[in-house]
């Protein structure tokens, strides 16, 4: 029997669901600009990869790839803002993220786990 942690982040899940939250989010901040601020912003789409992490326990051989994933996120968000707009700059930056992140959890860093899961 394989050990789960071992499973890579479903991909389509993960990009469609973050992707959604990033949209829902700046659908909020369309219609209640005054109510949102920079911790609403990042804590949809944060709330779903820290939900995927711990429903599956995905660990840090998996998710390490959350790193580049933000930092691509970012810079696309920033550079893009003045091109696109904040709206689409930002949806584009959690998408990026997600992808960036489900396709660095195929490919694992260290070694496995030595405790038996029970």
């Amino acid at each position: 029997m394989t050990d789960p942690r071992e499973e890579p982040a479903p991909f389509g899940a993960v990009v469609l669901l973050t992707t959604l939250s990033a949209v829902a989010v700046m659908a909020l901040d369309h219609f209640l600009p005054q109510q949102l601020n920079v911790k609403m912003l990042l804590f949809g789409p944060i709330a779903l990869v820290a939900f995927e992490v711990v429903v599956h326990e995905v660990w840090w051989r998996r998710w390490w790839g959350a790193i580049p994933g933000a930092v691509v996120g970012l810079v696309v968000y920033f550079e893009g803002r003045q091109m696109v707009g904040e709206p689409v700059a930002y949806v584009a930056a959690w998408a990026l993220f997600a992808v960036i992140f489900c396709l660095a959890s195929r490919v694992t860093l260290g070694s496995s786990p030595t405790t038996p899961r029970r």
